[in-house]
């Protein structure tokens, strides 16, 4: 168990040292068994403590709930639903934009396409879950990415991977391609 609470705060370091998060904005979850490991509201992703992350039940309820990531039921649904094991959700600048712009981002570097695909922007936080299913990241318009994998390291690639590609896509644009 130690190594799930070690993985979020190496990944919520990463995270904010790529600018992906800004002080207080984000939050990581890993599930284990019957628990969800999860980042508690209001944590700064880059210097989280164990006491930042709370363990919670995967199903149900309790009253700790509330001091969970306001994004407690997101997290629960993508990996009830998607039968992954991770959750990363963050806000990088560039993804935010381009989410202003289309119904989906299309990565036009050879990493972003082969790695990514497309990727889905979506109005709310209620289509995120069914949108992984399709996708390994996804935009939630003027909000932010929520990406799901077997662990938080391949889920956080993927946002990695994302906002990388939406800045050589921002790129493009200003340069007129």
């Amino acid at each position: 168990m130690k190594f799930v609470y070690r993985e979020i705060i190496r990944v919520g370091k990463l995270l904010y040292r790529e600018g992906l998060v800004d002080a207080r904005a984000g939050n990581l979850s890993s599930s284990l068994g019957n628990d969800l490991f999860i980042t508690r509201t209001g944590s700064f992703l880059g210097d989280l403590t164990r006491g930042d992350i709370i363990k919670l039940p995967l199903k149900g309820e309790t009253v700790l709930d509330e001091r969970a990531s306001s994004e407690l039921e997101v997290h629960r649904r993508i990996i009830l639903e998607t039968g992954s094991k991770a959750v990363v959700h963050a806000h990088p600048q560039s993804c935010v934009v381009l989410s202003f712009y289309s119904a989906f981002i299309k990565p036009i570097d050879s990493e972003g396409r082969q790695i990514l695909g497309e990727v889905y922007v979506v109005e709310s936080t209620d289509e995120v879950a069914e949108a992984l299913r399709e996708c390994k990241a996804v935009v939630v318009r003027g909000h932010g990415v929520f990406s799901a994998g077997k662990s938080l390291w391949e889920a956080y690639s993927y946002v990695s991977c994302l906002e990388r590609s939406c800045k050589i896509l921002l790129w493009d644009k200003v340069l007129g391609r």
